[in-house]
């Protein structure tokens, strides 16, 4: 047991029937534990030749595969670090884990015992021996960043082999191993998301020794505490002593690894009971709060408005002078179903410390809520959907406009956006957030997103799929076809073929392309006015532009729009917005002059 968990360690000599035992035993009367395993690995390899064929391919879920052989590396020697195969590279690889969310993951690493001489003093530190397991959201392709939930890192220094927890944010040093090992190690590295912050814990003993148990907590605003596990991973960097490091006299043994162990301990949803007003919440509902949990009773001024924003950088001066003197000091809540909280300081202390000085007190948001509504059970609960109806302003995170279609269509959160839109409230949001705010939306579920060199090819092909139905029913995103990321992903030609197939299939009379670069804004108020703003100038280089493509009844033409043939779509006009600019949705009008884009069978050539 390590800190009240089973540790599952075969040795090297273990066997397949072993493991099938194990797990029986753990679907049987065992099933009761808390802990269960997920995964096994096993890399013992004496010799360092290549793994058997199923024991070194693609993940596929099941017991004792690997995503792909990882390396050993040294550039002297014969020595290296030795995961089933005895190379000379860099190397990364990681493990589908494949198993349901949960609340406590263990992965847990057998080790042979290990003899590095002076504890690698021979190698510049820049090259010293440098290894790490841990968890990720993904495959990814290094040891930390976008995808890093935790891992563990092993270092070898003057004193020995350092031990290093690290988060997205955050290293925490666990202690130090001697260069030299007595015997095997097995040690565990545990993450507990059933609480914020998270909680690591390592858990490890050498054979002969008192077992150590280590904890350390994650930085309050890290961006692990919301990532989802789904992969084990080992990385291998820096060059392992071989067995002639000219640190010591003597041979080394480098480290080699026996095997590698997923557990998982889901535990039972509980109910959280209402407080403040709010109602009762259940416990896998990850909610962040900041300010006043007493939710505010504070009327809209001037609402209800639509913010669109094209992804990037957020436009802080579209907050804080047309957003936040509407929400008048009421309660903001963020959507969203996975990523982190970053939203918690930017709406509560940011925006409003870059309103005027007199206005702060009074335009300071009574509470902002960010809430990871990922499920439809969740979408229809009481909390989300008092939280969401009670707001001054719903604003919708980027991510995946397909999920948020799945999860938050037909549900109550759905219709508690309405509800606080009909009071005045603000809505809208960034990226996939804009998508899903207008009434047309792209919804390509798993398939690749459509470039517009395809969706001008053919478009009918299969990826080009527009929602049959609106998500929220916002009147002021009626006609509207959203498309953020826009010249910087190069989506002209794919927002012209979704207005000709909208048009071609009879499905409006009236359509507007929004069209967004990053880090701009569209600001449409009561009247349907949208005024167009950019983030400030960063590192040198400004933000892009805002588009409105729209169809003029008396030249737009519909030449050539069907199945597996090129688009010909002709004169539809394209109206490109500056800072403070405006267009009238009302009456499909702006002081701008427009320019008559055509596409002949190709996207258009510099439509921007």
């Amino acid at each position: 047991m390590l800190n009240g968990h089973p540790v599952f360690s075969f040795n090297a000599g273990g066997t397949l029937r072993a493991l099938i035992a194990c797990i029986a035993v753990l679907t049987g009367a065992a099933a009761q534990a808390q802990a269960s395993l997920a995964q096994h690995w096993d890399f013992d390899d004496v010799q360092g030749t290549a793994l058997p064929a199923t024991l070194n391919s693609a993940p596929s879920g099941l017991l004792g595969q690997w995503g792909s052989a990882v390396f050993g590396t040294e550039t002297s020697g014969t020595g290296a670090l030795r995961i089933g195969y005895m190379g000379t590279a860099v190397a990364y690889s990681s493990a589908a884990v494949n198993i349901p969310s949960a609340d406590v993951y263990a992965l847990t690493l057998s080790m042979r015992a290990w003899d590095i001489k002076n504890g690698g003093t021979a190698y510049a530190a820049s090259t010293r021996p440098i290894f790490n397991f841990g968890f990720r959201t993904g495959a990814g392709t290094a040891t930390s960043g976008a995808s890093l939930v935790a891992d563990l890192q092993f270092s070898a220094t003057a004193a020995g082999i350092a031990l290093v927890v690290r988060d997205s944010l955050s290293n925490f040093a666990v202690g130090t191993l001697p260069a030299k090992l007595s015997g095997p190690l097995n040690i565990t590295l545990k993450i507990d998301k059933r609480v914020l912050p998270n909680i690591y814990t390592v858990s490890y003993n050498i054979a002969g020794a008192a077992p150590i148990v280590t904890s350390f907590t994650a930085a309050a605003n890290s961006a692990s505490n919301t990532r989802t596990v789904s992969h084990a991973v080992l990385a291998v960097s820096g060059n392992f002593p071989g067995s002639t490091n000219t640190a010591s006299a003597g041979p080394n043994v480098a480290p080699e690894i026996d095997s590698l162990s997923v557990s998982y301990n889901e535990l039972p949803v509980a109910d959280v009971p209402a407080a403040n007003g709010r109602p009762s919440r259940k416990s896998n509902l990850l909610t962040f709060l900041d300010g006043n949990p007493l939710q505010a009773d504070k009327p809209t001024v001037g609402g209800p408005a639509l913010l669109l924003m094209g992804g990037g950088a957020e436009v802080n001066s579209a907050f804080a002078a047309k957003a936040f003197p509407i929400i008048n000091g009421g309660d903001i809540v963020v959507l969203r179903i996975s990523g982190s909280n970053g939203y918690q300081p930017y709406f509560y202390n940011t925006i409003v410390n870059e309103m005027p000085a007199a206005l702060q007190a009074s335009l300071k948001p009574n509470s902002v809520e960010t809430l990871f509504v990922d499920t439809r059970e969740k979408a229809n609960s009481a909390y989300v959907v008092n939280s969401v109806a009670r707001a001054n302003m719903i604003w919708i995170a980027g991510g995946d406009q397909s999920a948020y279609i799945e999860n938050w269509r037909d549900t109550g959160l759905a219709a508690a956006v309405k509800q606080a839109y009909s009071r005045g409230a603000v809505v809208g949001g960034t990226s996939a957030g804009m998508v899903v705010s207008s009434e047309w939306m792209y919804d390509p579920g798993a398939l690749l997103a459509v470039t517009s060199a395809e969706a001008v090819a053919n478009p009918y092909r299969p990826s080009m799929i527009l929602s049959t139905s609106k998500l929220f029913d916002l009147p002021l995103g009626f006609n509207i076809l959203a498309e953020p990321h826009f010249q910087n992903r190069d989506r002209m030609g794919r927002t012209m073929a979704f207005m000709a197939r909208l048009r071609k299939d009879a499905r409006t009379s009236t359509i507007y392309g929004v069209a967004l670069d990053e880090r701009t804004s569209l600001f449409i108020d009561r009247n349907n006015i949208g005024t167009f703003q950019r983030a400030p100038i960063v590192d040198g280089k400004a933000a892009g532009d805002g588009y409105i493509l729209r169809e003029d009844r008396r030249k737009t033409t519909l030449t050539q729009v069907s199945a597996g043939l090129p688009l010909i779509y002709r004169n539809v006009q394209r109206v490109k917005l500056a800072p403070g600019q405006t267009f009238d949705f009302a009456r499909g009008l702006s002081a701008q002059p427009a320019l008559n884009l055509s596409v002949e069978g190709a996207v258009p050539a510099n439509p921007y």
